[in-house]
């Protein structure tokens, strides 16, 4: 799965959730609430694509290894 796909619904969800928590604040400019807005937006889509790690899908599978029973190991 790629990264993008996860990041972009995440970063709409603060977007909204930012909107929605500084309609109440009437004494706070409406250019300083779209700027928390961008600033919410930028900042958990950046944690977002460096918390999601790498696409499973690219790393290569362990190698097999088979279980001998040596002399003198115990299982």
């Amino acid at each position: 799965m790629k990264k993008s796909k996860v990041v972009i619904p995440i970063m709409i969800v603060v977007a909204v959730l930012a909107t929605w928590i500084l309609k109440d604040h009437t004494d706070v400019p409406i250019l300083h609430k779209i700027l928390i807005t961008i600033g919410a937006c930028i900042l958990s889509g950046g944690l977002g694509y460096l918390l999601l790690g790498s696409d499973v899908q690219k790393v290569e599978p362990k190698p097999y290894q088979q279980h001998t029973n040596k002399k003198g190991s115990r299982k």
